[in-house]
């Protein structure tokens, strides 16, 4: 995402789309075996309270992800979408630092980095205006990013709908 921020590439949106996707998918569906520690006694009980925990963790992030790319796509919901997936890791960030003090645990060593990582740029990302986005992704075509802008003040306007749509036609011919 960060590539596609700094240089235009041909289908980055998709590529950025998908690679997206599949990480969220991995954390919805597979954060039983992703965030568990393997450990060499594979017979030990892992309590109900902590695989639940790592479940929800699993969600959690698959959430913030999904946020991460709403936003970025400028999609609609993504910031509330971002903002609700955030809350959700702060229980699960201090409950980590605090097991991780009392144990010292590499499991919660690991699960901290993941949480630092995507909380810190899902935050940048949910703190990060629109316009900005649109700015950043789209620099080498002002006239689309002002048409834009106008529409994002006034979206139920139907002419400023049709100017943004034709320059971006303009945009996407010259590409």
């Amino acid at each position: 995402m960060v590539l596609g921020l700094i240089t235009n590439y041909p289908y980055s949106a998709l590529l950025i789309t998908l690679s997206a996707f599949i990480l969220s998918l991995i954390y919805f569906f597979f954060s039983f075996k992703l965030l568990n520690s393997i450990t060499k006694d594979l017979t030990e009980k892992k309590s109900s309270l902590r695989k639940t925990g790592i479940i929800l963790t699993g969600i959690t992030l698959s959430l913030v992800v999904i946020g991460i790319l709403f936003k970025y796509q400028r999609w609609p919901y993504g910031s509330w979408n971002l903002m609700v997936g955030l809350l959700g890791l702060i229980p699960i960030l201090i409950i980590s630092i605090f097991k991780f003090s009392k144990t010292k645990a590499e499991f919660y060593k690991n699960l901290l980095f993941r949480i630092l990582i995507i909380g810190v740029f899902g935050t940048l990302m949910l703190f990060t205006k629109n316009e900005t986005l649109l700015e950043l992704q789209c620099r080498d075509f002002p006239e689309y990013v002002e048409a834009e802008k106008k529409l994002m003040q006034d979206p139920r306007n139907k002419e400023l709908e049709r100017i943004a749509n034709e320059e971006r036609k303009k945009m996407y011919e010259s590409e």
